[in-house]
């Protein structure tokens, strides 16, 4: 089967190659790395090494004016399990801007360019509940195991062949959640309720600390209340920080932006961040 150039797609501005494979959209690597600036000797030899992407790895020949040009694609499905598995911190600090651009806009702007075809390799997806237990799932590991969100989830795609969770075969959702490490059930309460719980929290840390600050000039002036606010500014603090981790469990599945004021308060408290 001849390989023909499928077309060029502008990313802000820069080119990248995509090109049929068995009717699938691919996409020339060598552009992409030397695009964000990455050595492509180093990229070939770790798209070659690496074993889920490796499978995906198909070589194209373009015939052009100056001769045959031959190129190196991975199907669109892998394209962010390979951008999300390069360390930003390990790249030359003058390209990481661009790597991060790649790592957060690239996908999208090709999944939806070819969304007909991507999603003809993705049929019976997970509901948008099931979405939202994967995410939680997600969350309590990132908990447990003080792995980084950006890590798991490049994990997870790679484990389950595909380009993003909510792409993830229905009939695949329980392996992928025991693969996850389970999810907590529950307790009932809703995220409004927790957020007063997370506001209850926030005062009464802010309280302690205050009355943290007070107690030193109590003892100058001896003041009978002395040792009582000692033992609230101190002994209190333990009490807070064992509430603190119970609401922090509770509270992993809450994702703060700019529609979240209330919590984007809060969280930092009780997430430490």
């Amino acid at each position: 089967m001849s390989n023909t150039k499928l077309e060029t797609i502008q990313f802000h501005n820069q080119q990248l190659i995509v090109l049929n494979h068995e009717n699938k959209p691919y996409i020339a690597m060598k552009p992409v790395c030397e695009n964000i600036g990455l050595s492509w000797a180093a990229q070939f030899k770790r798209i070659q090494r690496h074993h889920v992407l490796s499978q995906g790895v198909v070589m194209m020949t373009i015939p052009s004016k100056s001769g045959n040009q031959e190129y190196l694609c991975l199907p669109i499905s892998m394209i962010n399990g390979w951008l999300f598995g390069i360390e930003t911190s390990r790249v030359k600090p003058e390209i990481r801007a661009t790597l991060e651009q790649y790592q957060l806009e690239c996908f999208d702007v090709l999944y939806n360019h070819f969304m007909p075809k991507v999603a003809q390799q993705f049929p019976n997806t997970i509901s948008p509940e099931q979405q939202q237990q994967i995410q939680q799932a997600v969350n309590e590991r990132v908990y447990r195991t003080g792995e980084r969100h950006q890590a798991v989830y490049s994990k997870f795609h790679q484990q389950f062949k595909i380009p993003r969770y909510q792409d993830l075969p229905a009939s695949k959702f329980d392996e992928a959640i025991e693969w996850l490490g389970g999810v907590s059930t529950r307790n009932g309460l809703s995220d409004e309720d927790l957020y007063k719980l997370a506001r209850l929290l926030f005062v009464a840390n802010y309280m302690r600390e205050k009355i943290q600050l007070i107690e030193p000039a109590l003892k100058i002036i001896d003041s009978s209340y002395r040792g009582a606010f000692y033992s609230m500014g101190i002994e209190f603090k333990r009490d807070i920080e064992s509430a603190r981790l119970i609401i922090e469990r509770e509270t992993m599945h809450i994702i703060t932006n700019h529609f979240a004021e209330k919590w984007n308060r809060v969280l930092p408290v009780i997430r430490h961040n």
